[in-house]
């Protein structure tokens, strides 16, 4: 049987989000979605969605909510993270999940960071959907470090 997804549209106030955890290997993390299609029993952001009032766990791979207007607001954003603070893309989404082949917003990000020096950028994804962006993260790591993780 095939789930059925929706998608809704998420007004963003906000685009990183300063790492709470001192262990992590990263300051700031940046979701361009709520919600994950793949839907990965091992995953331990399904709880992000009961602060959205939604308490049926497969809410989570089921209501996938799209970020909008990446650039003017990351621009600004960007601001914030000083030289060494590494960021992480994907900790509580996969950044290139189905969602992204509609509406691009991980490409719209990576867009605007490849336009800035000195970032430091992990990206963890199990799709190969990444491969599409190859060009955009080679021009982002000419000035930047990347560091690309792909999990099965």
């Amino acid at each position: 049987m095939k789930k059925t997804v929706e998608y809704h549209d998420l007004p963003t106030r906000r685009w990183i989000t300063r790492c709470q955890a001192e262990r992590m290997p990263f300051s700031w993390t940046i979701n361009p979605y709520r919600g994950c299609e793949f839907g990965c029993k091992y995953c331990y952001a399904r709880y992000t969605h009961e602060f959205m009032e939604m308490r049926d766990g497969l809410d989570f791979e089921r209501k996938i909510y799209v970020k909008q207007n990446a650039g003017w607001l990351l621009r600004q954003e960007l601001k914030k993270v000083r030289p060494g603070e590494g960021m992480a893309m994907g900790a509580a989404t996969d950044p290139y999940q189905p969602a992204e082949r509609r509406y691009e917003v991980t490409r719209a990000i990576l867009e605007e960071l490849a336009q800035h020096h000195g970032l430091s950028l992990g990206i963890i994804t199990k799709s190969t959907l990444i491969v599409r962006d190859v060009e955009l993260l080679r021009k982002f790591a000419e000035n930047n470090h990347l560091s690309v993780h792909v999990t099965a």
